[in-house]
């Protein structure tokens, strides 16, 4: 066989087998397995629900309350519906 054929050969053996360094390190990684998220309650505090009711009222957009509060949009939108809370009258 050609010699560079051998370097080559030798070369991807060497690549296709992880080394032990890098085998200690991914051993310590969390999977990537999905846990279920927690419930909202648990992940915003009753007095930080209301902060978040009264500066929606006071004029603060939905998308700045999820970042300020770190919690999904949809989230904001579910504690604003349930309290209730609108920036606008209805017309009648």
């Amino acid at each position: 066989m050609f010699p560079l054929v051998k370097a080559l050969r030798s070369d991807l053996a060497n690549h296709a087998k992880p080394d032990k360094k890098s085998q200690e390190r991914s051993s310590g990684l969390k999977s990537s397995v999905r846990t279920a998220p927690r419930p909202l309650r648990k992940r915003l505090a009753p007095k930080d629900r209301q902060r978040l009711i009264a500066d929606y009222l006071a004029g603060a957009m939905q998308k700045e309350l999820a970042a300020r509060y770190d919690i999904g949009l949809s989230s904001v939108k579910t504690i604003l519906r349930e309290a209730g809370a609108r920036k606008y009258m209805a017309r009648t």
